[in-house]
């Protein structure tokens, strides 16, 4: 086993994970705080707007501090490495997860970009195994992901041609069949006869 490949989740994925951070929280939070503040504040519950105003934004502060710390850590976290034979995905930064697929099991890699990831240039590869997809909700789940990278099609393309460079497994688990199986069908149907004629 030789490491052909490793690589990590690019920086720019730092900003894209901030930016649905801001969307969340102006969407999310905001939308609706800032109407309540004033609704109450105009019906002259002005205690109450400034109790509900500066508790949601200390915990909203204090959530997003939070996330943002853990962003960084979890884009430090990520490693790809591609070998001779398998894919190893490790990430995480409380929950450590190692995803090992080889190639002789990959049955497809898609590639996903949305108009945010475009702008970071990065873009996304989830890799398939036939066993996992049909366990998963009818193939909507990959097996391992690369997220965070802008070299994708590239990466994808290297992965490709490792699969295409490997005998898939299900034909390596193949059974022998004899090369006289129909006679021997034949020979244990007219047993079968026999017997039931007696």
């Amino acid at each position: 086993m030789g490491v052909v490949k490793e690589f990590g989740a690019e920086s720019e994925l730092i900003g894209l994970y901030q930016t649905y951070l801001v969307f969340v929280v102006l969407i999310g939070f905001i939308s609706w705080l800032m109407p309540l503040t004033v609704g109450l504040a105009v019906t002259g519950e002005v205690l109450a707007a400034i109790v509900v105003a500066s508790t949601t934004l200390a915990a909203l502060l204090g959530i997003s501090t939070y996330t943002l710390y853990w962003i960084r850590k979890f884009q430090e976290s990520i490693k790809y490495v591609l070998e001779d034979d398998e894919l190893i995905v490790t990430k995480g930064v409380w929950w450590k997860t190692k995803s090992v697929v080889p190639y002789n099991r990959i049955t497809n890699v898609n590639t996903y970009q949305g108009p945010i990831s475009r702008h970071f240039e990065l873009g996304k590869l989830a890799i398939q195994t036939a066993g996992f997809s049909a366990a998963n909700s009818a193939g909507k789940m990959a097996e391992a992901e690369i997220v965070g990278v802008k070299n994708f099609e590239e990466i994808k393309d290297i992965i490709m041609n490792f699969v295409k460079g490997v005998e898939p497994m299900a034909v390596e688990a193949k059974a022998e069949i004899p090369k006289n199986v129909n006679q021997e069908m034949l020979q244990e149907l007219r047993r079968i006869r026999k017997a039931v004629e007696k």
